[in-house]
């Protein structure tokens, strides 16, 4: 081998174990070390898009030629949002995005340029101006089913397909990167928090997994934990909450409060008692799910309950 053939076959070598400037997919949906002196931790993902976090709340940026899309102004990270921007780019923020009205995603607003382009929703906009929040900005620009942001070369799809968690949450997509954005419907990794992640409508919580898995991603930033999703992460999600319908369904079924009355007679008001009755379906529906589940998703122990009872009452009511 001549010594010009030798530097080139070691070159290729070099450039083949050279560590890429993203992780790679399996690090990429774990969880990062969050450096303690900065209290977050941001990485791009690809394409000029980043997501931040801080281990219990997460979010993402997109950086375009001329400047930077912000999205969920998160009141737990504050400033250190900004910072984390601009340990990327100096570049001026020039959109803010809301995903929904909860201030613990959006309450940091404010702290955001005031001649921004603020975009959310109609649902959502309508909320702020009854709200009054001056941590939530009204938004500038709204829309009512969908709305596309081209900027440089960069390119982000909101959609609105009815209520789920909230009236006005929306699925932010980059349809470039593959890059989807879904806030509190999905907990990668995790049961969902208490009462499905305070779901306004169970049926369309539920849906909303369905309507995820029609965009064609394979990276999902979740609003809460910490680390990124996967489809594979929507389709968990997805099966534990078609199990608990199907689960509480059955108990409602095999036990109704007729039946729970006649063989639990007691001195109680009838209204206490109906609280009684759900405890016990709920009591039944988590001996049936937590086995199962339990090694499937983290904080099962803490919030199956809860879940449980979300799930009877929407199919009371809802």
């Amino acid at each position: 081998m001549t010594k010009l053939s030798l530097c080139f076959a070691l070159t290729l070598f070099a450039a083949s174990v050279a560590p890429s400037q993203t992780r790679t997919p399996q690090k990429l949906w774990s969880p990062p070390a969050i450096p303690p002196e900065k209290g977050y931790f941001v990485e791009e993902i690809r394409g000029g898009i980043y997501w931040v976090t801080d281990g219990l709340y997460n979010t993402m940026f997109v950086v375009w030629s001329n400047g930077v899309v912000a999205i969920d102004p998160l009141p737990n990270l504050g400033e250190r949002y900004l910072k984390a921007i601009r340990g990327v780019t100096d570049k001026p923020i020039t959109h803010v995005i809301y995903s929904h009205e909860h201030t613990d995603h959006i309450g940091a607003a404010y702290l955001f340029p005031k001649d921004a382009v603020y975009i959310a929703q109609e649902q959502t906009a309508q909320i702020l101006r009854r709200r009054q929040d001056p941590r939530r900005p009204i938004p500038t620009q709204t829309f009512d089913q969908s709305y596309r942001l081209d900027v440089g070369d960069q390119s982000l799809v909101l959609d609105y397909k009815g209520i789920n968690h909230e009236l006005g949450n929306v699925f932010i997509y980059a349809p470039k990167q593959k890059v989807l954005m879904l806030v509190d419907v999905i907990y990668p990794g995790w049961m969902a928090y208490k009462n499905l992640g305070i779901a306004e409508d169970v049926p369309g919580y539920i849906e909303a997994h369905r309507e995820a898995l029609s965009y064609d991603f394979d990276v999902l930033v979740a609003g809460h934990v910490d680390r990124l999703g996967s489809r594979q992460d929507v389709l968990e999600s997805l099966k534990f909450v078609s199990d608990l319908k199907a689960v509480v369904l059955a108990e409602t079924r095999s036990l109704n409060f007729p039946a729970y009355l006649r063989a639990n007679a007691n001195a109680k008001h009838r209204w206490d008692r109906h609280n009684d009755y759900e405890q016990e379906v709920v009591n039944r529906c988590y001996r049936e799910l937590y086995p199962k589940w339990n090694t499937r998703l983290r904080g099962t122990e803490t919030y199956l309950r809860d879940n449980c009872w979300a799930m009877l009452e929407s199919l009371a009511v809802q």
